[in-house]
């Protein structure tokens, strides 16, 4: 498999996704003075990644006001500590809102045009998040095997099912909203219920549970691709189609696969699919690497959506590139001059300076303007890596040695510099799909692949980096 065209596929489906962003407005009061700031936040594409936050609001003197972008209605969470509330809002909408109380006893009330669409969906996450969630099942493995216990669970399910289906009905009266988005409203009620029966049973293989719960597994529907925008149905696609096993044993990709093609279509096969390959790039599933090669050669002929493949590709990346050390090829094949001292070393001797460190690699040139105003702007994200194990290491893909060395001293940059030979054909280049600067990689303290695009040495960026150095 070609690393280096799957990086320049991945920065191509990147750059084509990016879009204009329409305002959505937020203006809210929070009566409780525990109430100090509020999150919005995207709910996840895919399971395993993480959640993207569009705004983070401060409270001033109980008001919430702030603004986000996005291009497409959608849903997004409201989050204060210990409540989220899910709403549907759509690009330019404002969302006017009270919340009383604080921590588990907060209420959410919405106003304006669209509150019918924002209460009722909120009120929807508290059924299945909040106050009014059912029961979590939790018993050991053993217990399971007896159906009864199984089985009483799903009579407390059912009740609850049949409750809020009822509160719904009442909701939907009283604050009126479109077909489709009542469908949805409907639908995340009934597959909240779907993923509730398979939470139990999510580590049991099909032919370990009882039938009569198995029978009501099989009753659950798939294959309306209007409901990808609610995550209650993406889980079950991901609950049912992925983490599910029929048997005990070695898990069978070809088999899962070849599951998932016979009975689901559209985007909901192509979600299947993807989170399948997530799933597996995660080791969340014991595969061989044939076998996840095999289904991502496959998927990138038949996959469609954008945000898919880009998915694929960068879970492909985790699991082939990532956690992992440079290749002998890259790292005895790299060759580089040392500005002190002129001297020419593999990528290996430059790497072994900086034992049990963790390695911040500025890939720059004398001749990238957007290069050299990120070097005059990372003094302080060069000093929290510095004070914090991170060495930091400059790598020129200039041609011109004199200008490299012009330019290092003029922007003060001699410690740990380095010119790579063959720039953008060099092994390392190669490798990492390099065809544009600036970028940054990261390389953990046992010298493996951290990060192939690793954040910005800037302040607006140092809050992930952070966290990124965090994780080892």
């Amino acid at each position: 498999m070609k690393i280096t065209l799957l990086l320049a596929f991945l920065i191509v489906f990147s750059s084509a996704m990016a879009q204009s962003h329409d305002k959505v407005t937020l203006s809210g009061t929070a009566t409780h003075e525990k109430i100090d700031h509020i999150f919005i936040n995207e709910p996840l594409l895919f399971y395993t990644q993480e959640p993207k936050n569009l705004l983070t609001c401060y409270t001033q003197n109980n008001q919430l006001k702030g603004a986000f972008g996005i291009n497409k209605p959608q849903f997004v969470y409201l989050s204060i500590m210990l409540r989220n509330w899910q709403v549907y809002v759509m690009p330019g909408d404002t969302i006017r809102f009270t919340i009383d109380g604080a921590g588990l006893d907060a209420k959410i009330k919405f106003f304006g045009k669209h509150a019918a669409n924002y209460q009722v969906f909120a009120n929807i996450t508290d059924f299945t998040g909040g106050p009014q969630k059912p029961p979590r099942y939790i018993i050991s493995k053993e217990l399971r095997h007896n159906k009864n216990n199984l089985l009483n669970y799903k009579i407390t399910l059912d009740k609850w099912y049949k409750d809020k289906n009822e509160q719904l009905e009442s909701l939907l009266k009283l604050y009126p909203i479109s077909k489709s988005l009542t469908h949805i409203a409907r639908s995340k009620i009934g597959y909240y219920y779907a993923n509730s029966l398979y939470s139990p049973v999510s580590d049991m293989a099909a032919d370990s549970v009882p039938k009569e719960y198995l029978n009501e597994l099989k009753k659950i529907g798939f294959n309306d691709d209007r409901l990808l925008s609610a995550n209650e149905y993406k889980y079950a696609v991901y609950n049912r189609y992925v983490r599910f096993k029929e048997i005990e044993g070695t898990v069978n990709l070809k088999e899962i696969e070849k599951k998932i093609k016979s009975e689901l279509k559209g985007k909901s096969k192509d979600y299947a699919i993807a989170s399948l390959i997530g799933a597996c790039a995660q080791r969340k599933i014991p595969i061989d690497d044939s076998a996840l090669s095999s289904m991502i050669r496959s998927a990138y002929t038949e996959v469609k959506d954008p945000s898919y493949l880009a998915y694929i590709r960068e879970s492909e990346l985790n699991y082939f590139l990532l956690n992992k050390p440079l290749t002998d090829k890259v790292l005895d094949g790299t060759l580089l001059t040392t500005y002190s001292n002129g001297m020419k070393k593999s990528l290996r001797e430059v790497l072994a300076v900086y034992p049990g460190k963790a390695v911040y690699i500025d890939l720059w040139a004398s001749w990238c303007g957007a290069c050299r105003v990120d070097i005059a702007e990372s003094a302080d994200a060069k000093k929290w890596m510095t004070e914090n194990g991170v060495a930091v290491v400059y790598f020129s893909l200039d041609k011109d040695k004199a200008a490299w060395m012009k330019v290092t001293v003029s922007d003060k940059i001699e410690n740990d510099q380095y010119l790579v030979e063959n720039e953008f054909s060099s092994e390392l280049s190669k490798f990492m799909g390099i065809t544009s600067i600036p970028r940054y990689l990261l390389i953990d303290k046992n010298h493996f692949v951290k990060s192939i695009f690793a954040p910005r040495p800037l302040e607006s960026d140092l809050t992930q980096l952070k966290s990124l150095v965090k994780i080892f």
